[in-house]
């Protein structure tokens, strides 16, 4: 007994000793400057990314060009830096993979129509700030289009299952996922169906080593639902996840990731014309929900009645959206009154003399975050490819805002700009020609550079590419040009890592 008690006034003396000496080395640290963290949030410019666009669907006998392009904008003088990109995993040919680019400011192009494999971009010194990059597949079939996505540890999907009334059906769903990290990532797909939570051994688990890619079949997970959320997570390590999804009407698309779990969230961009327009919420959590949905039409005098979507706990739900937008396009705003993830999905169909209805292609419009000061400020989109046309869908939920849009050409030519002013409570859609932007007169294709002017309010926004074949919608996320820093006090987090 006296052994034991000795020894734990002996542990107690020896911790309260080590406590002393690291608050000690805290003041210390504080009193001669060092530095431990800052009070006030500051602000720097990333000098590293990395972007990762999955291998293009397989298109042979369609005359299919796909391309991978990125944009990052110039700012101030220091413009040393480079952009290049290598196939995941890299084999050491990164020959097919477009030339290495030293020079922000205008866009970089690589051909990956024969690619199998992802593809990463990776970007140091100026070309890392502020930089975006997509790929766009057009065909004589359709036109698909991907952003490539930064490595995280956490991405959520919202779209249609493999059942449902009106045969707006999911035939096939395949996870693409690539870690272009030196370290292992371990990878687990969780599904929220309309019955509540859904997964496999095949989908928990799945080990990435460095430099490691995969696809994983999540078909046979939605043939039971009309309605999916999907949690993209890892365990250890990040990864690039991209979804495809190939309906029963023969179109195909890529899914893009929508915002995490929240209580609002606001999704701009879906297309006006004919065809289905369908909201997906799922529900993470343990309580049902219920979700308030506002619609927005371009050109509409204030909204109409908002509807209303119940959803199960742990599961997910649907609700047309047609009646509302009326043909329309328009920006659709959740608001719930618990976390739910929230997209679009539409479809782009052709109606014969008769009155049957063909549909061409499928896009997702996905929820995202605003272009907003101080940071947040500018987007960039590329690329516009040749003969393909453009529309930006803007909208403005709290106050006045105003935009200036502005077309670069491959080589940095600038085509004319146009100023954008939104009302509070109104979506606007522009393109380029009459009443819109006017393209670089260089050969080939253009990014756009948005641009939030002084004293603007938030602004939601997302692209539309089409062709007489078929279109994709690409949601508008900011691209700062300088991060913000957390906020780290002298504490003892500030010392002991």
């Amino acid at each position: 007994m006296r052994l034991i008690m000795e020894s734990r006034f002996a542990l107690l003396g020896a911790v309260s000793l080590a406590l002393a000496l690291l608050w000690g080395l805290a003041f210390a640290s504080r009193s001669v400057g060092i530095g431990v963290g800052v009070s006030e949030p500051g602000t720097f410019r990333p000098e590293r990314a990395t972007r990762v666009c999955p291998a293009p669907h397989e298109t042979a006998g369609h005359g299919a060009e796909s391309t991978v392009a990125a944009f990052t904008p110039r700012v101030g003088r220091d413009d040393t830096g480079r952009l290049w990109a290598v196939p995941v995993p890299d084999g050491g040919d990164a020959s097919a993979l477009g030339e290495e680019r030293t020079e922000p400011g205008g866009v970089w192009r690589a051909d990956t129509g024969q690619a199998l494999r992802p593809t990463a971009l990776r970007a140091e010194g100026a070309l890392a700030a502020g930089l975006d990059s997509a790929q766009t597949t057009v065909s004589d079939t359709g036109l698909t289009e991907v952003r490539c996505e930064e490595p995280s540890t956490d991405l959520w999907f919202a779209l249609p299952g493999g059942t449902d009334p009106e045969a707006v059906e999911v035939a096939s769903l395949t996870a693409h996922l690539a870690n272009p990290t030196e370290t292992r990532t371990t990878v687990s797909v969780d599904l929220y169906t309309q019955n509540g939570p859904a997964y496999s051994a095949e989908s928990r688990g799945v080990p990435l080593p460095a430099g490691a890619s995969t696809e994983l079949d999540l078909t046979g997970l939605v043939q039971e639902t009309a309605a999916l959320g999907v949690h993209v997570r890892t365990s250890t390590g990040r990864v690039a996840a991209s979804l495809l999804a190939e309906h029963s009407s023969g179109a195909t698309g890529w899914v893009p990731p929508t915002r995490a779990p929240a209580d609002e969230h606001v999704i701009p961009g879906v297309p006006g014309g004919d065809g289905s327009r369908r909201l997906l919420v799922a529900a993470p959590g343990d309580e049902p929900v219920e979700a308030r949905v506002r619609l927005i039409p371009e050109g509409a005098d204030g909204e109409g009645e908002p509807l209303v979507v119940h959803v199960p706990p742990a599961a997910s739900a649907w609700l047309t959206l047609e009646s509302g937008l009326r043909g329309r396009a328009g920006t659709v705003v959740v608001e719930a009154d618990a976390p739910v993830v929230a997209g679009v999905h539409t479809e782009y169909t052709e109606y014969a003399e008769d009155g049957s209805a063909t549909v061409l292609d499928t896009a997702y419009a996905a929820a995202v975050e605003p272009l907003s000061a101080p940071l947040d400020t500018t987007a960039v989109l590329p690329e516009v490819p040749d003969g393909v046309a453009a529309e930006v869908a803007m909208a403005a939920l709290d106050g006045e805002a105003h935009v200036v849009v502005t077309p670069i050409g491959a080589d940095g030519t600038q085509g004319d700009a146009v100023r954008v002013d939104l009302a509070p409570g109104t979506t606007r859609v522009f393109g380029s020609g009459a009443g819109g932007w006017t393209a670089p007169a260089a050969a080939g294709g253009y990014a756009l550079r948005l641009e939030l002017l002084e004293g603007s309010g938030p602004v939601y926004a997302a692209r539309r590419l089409s062709t007489p074949e078929g279109w994709s919608v690409l949601p508008v996320h900011p691209a700062p040009v300088e991060v913000e820093l957390p906020v780290v006090r002298d504490t003892m987090v500030g010392v002991v890592p």
